[in-house]
C-alpha cells in the first residue's frame, strides 16, 4: 500500500454517504441557527438605538427634511439617519458603527457598544448637518442681496452697450458688403 493511500485511508473514516450527508446538513443548520440568532441580535440592537433616538429627532424642524430614522432589513441590517450616514452592527452584533457613505468612500464616524454614547454621536451629526446647513444658506442670502447701483456704474454700463451695439453693426456692414462682393460678377 502506497502512502497516499495509507495517509487518505486515515483521513476518509469508513461511512457511507448518507452519514456523510447527514452530518453536513446538521452542520449547515448549527450555522444557519447561529445567523439567526445574530440577525436577531442585530436588528434588535438596533431597533433599541431607534427608540432612544426617536424623541430627539422630534426636534428637529419640520422645514428640514434630511433626516429620518428608517431601519431596513437588509443584509446587513442598518439604521439610517439620512442619506448618507447610518448606523450597522459589527460582525459579533454587539458594536453599533456609525457609517458615512461619501464620494470619497465608506468613512466609521464613531463605534461603540454603549446606546447612550452613539446616541450621543449621531446627535452630534446631526446637529452638525444643520447648522452647516443654516451656515449655507445664510452665505447665499448675503451673496444674493444685489447692493444698489451708483451713478457712474450705470453710465459706464450704457457706454460699454453703446460700443458694443456700434461694433456689431459696423461688423454687420462689412461683412454685408464683402458678400455682396463676392457674389457679383
Amino acid at each position: 500500500m502506497d502512502t497516499r493511500e495509507k495517509n487518505h485511508a486515515e483521513l476518509a473514516p469508513s461511512r457511507s454517504l448518507r452519514e456523510a450527508i447527514l452530518e453536513e446538513r446538521l452542520k449547515e443548520a448549527e450555522n444557519i441557527e447561529r445567523a439567526t440568532d445574530r440577525r436577531g441580535s442585530e436588528l434588535a440592537r438596533l431597533e433599541i438605538l431607534e427608540a432612544n433616538l426617536g424623541d430627539a429627532f422630534d426636534d428637529i424642524p419640520e422645514a428640514d427634511d434630511r433626516f429620518a430614522l428608517l431601519l431596513s432589513p437588509s443584509e446587513p441590517a442598518r439604521l439610517w439617519v439620512d442619506m448618507m450616514a447610518y448606523v450597522a452592527m459589527d460582525a459579533t452584533a454587539r458594536t453599533y458603527r456609525f457609517i458615512w457613505n461619501g464620494g470619497a468612500g465608506r468613512r466609521v464616524l464613531a463605534e461603540s457598544e454603549d446606546v447612550a454614547e452613539m446616541k450621543a454621536h449621531i446627535l452630534n451629526y446631526v446637529a452638525g448637518q444643520i447648522v452647516a446647513r443654516e451656515r449655507q444658506i445664510q452665505g447665499l442670502a448675503e451673496r444674493q442681496t444685489p447692493s444698489p447701483p451708483n451713478a457712474s456704474q450705470t453710465k459706464r454700463n450704457i457706454g460699454v452697450v453703446i460700443w458694443a451695439f456700434a461694433i456689431g453693426l459696423l461688423t454687420g456692414a462689412f461683412c454685408l458688403l464683402a458678400l455682396a462682393y463676392l457674389i457679383t460678377p
